[in-house]
């Protein structure tokens, strides 16, 4: 009888071990195929691929191949692929990632939990403490969708000793009142936070610009920014991703619903310093940051 228990629990735990996944992409842009080039390289079993190709009239033929398929785990990578699995995918259990704005489009259930495709805040205020000692309130300005960033945030600069001073802007065209809302109130720097409700390309660079005039630091989320003016910018690790996502693809094989918070934090950061930018606001880099970090 025991035997036959264990021989029966083997071959329960041998077939859920590890599940095949879909891997549904949004397009092929470097920060979406970098996760799924991860996850290919980090996975032994199965993957089958689809590629929206950043095309929305692909939505519902690739939609009917996903749910034909007789695998049920998904992972998600970028926002056009986590609104059609929110959409249309909910007889799956579904992982999505590269998603910043999973509030704005209501992305989290029972059934579809995600990663979160912000670097670790702890780990970029440190090595903007660590680069300016001297550092002691910063401003970000967000939607109003972003609660989840902001209490990251705010609990990232708490740990680090930074007070965090947060404006909500409406739009696109109420960015740069924020901007001097937060320069009324005494900050040293901005933390450029990506919000793409509130942020395009040319508000960005009027928030560069504005930056530039009050001598405000910034810490960004793109290297591209360094070359603008930008102190820090910061990273997520594609191979994190990658492993956090499978993990939680593995936990849900017996389970009615995905376990765990709506969102897993990432716990690394890739940081790039500007050694023009540091020289400009007379900051020594220390050694050791030099070697957590990347400095051009």
């Amino acid at each position: 009888m025991l035997l036959r228990l264990l021989l029966a629990f083997v071959m329960m735990t041998a077939g859920t071990a590890h599940a095949d996944i879909i891997l549904l992409l949004s397009d092929e842009k470097p920060s979406i195929t970098g996760v799924g080039e991860a996850i290919h390289a980090s996975y032994s079993k199965k993957v089958e691929v689809f590629n929206l190709k950043g095309n929305r009239n692909r939505d519902n033929q690739v939609a009917r191949a996903v749910l034909d398929s007789d695998i049920q785990h998904v992972i998600a990578v970028g926002l056009q692929a986590a609104q059609l699995a929110r959409n249309k995918l909910s007889s799956k259990q579904v992982v999505f990632c590269q998603v910043l704005n999973f509030e704005e489009f209501d992305l989290v259930t029972p059934w579809m939990k995600g990663i979160s495709a912000l670097p670790s805040l702890t780990k970029q205020f440190a090595a903007w403490k660590q680069l300016d000692p001297s550092l002691r309130r910063i401003g970000v300005i967000t939607g109003r969708n972003n609660k989840y960033l902001t209490s990251e945030a705010e609990a990232a600069a708490k740990k680090n000793g930074l007070e965090l001073v947060h404006v909500e802007a409406a739009s696109e065209r109420a960015v740069m009142f924020a901007a001097q809302e937060l320069y009324d109130k005494k900050i040293q720097g901005i933390w450029l936070a990506p919000d793409s409700s509130i942020l395009s390309q040319r508000s960005v660079m009027d928030l560069m610009s504005f930056s530039a005039k009050h001598s405000l630091q910034v810490l960004s989320f793109s290297s591209a920014l360094l070359s603008e003016g930008a102190l820090i910018s910061t990273a997520p690790d594609f191979g994190e991703i990658a492993r956090l996502a499978i993990e939680r693809v593995k936990k849900t094989q017996d389970a009615p619903s995905i376990p765990g918070d709506g969102i897993h934090p990432l716990t690394g950061a890739k940081v790039i310093i500007s050694s023009t930018a540091a020289s400009r606001f007379g900051l020594g880099i220390p050694t050791k940051l030099r070697g957590q970090a990347d400095v051009q």
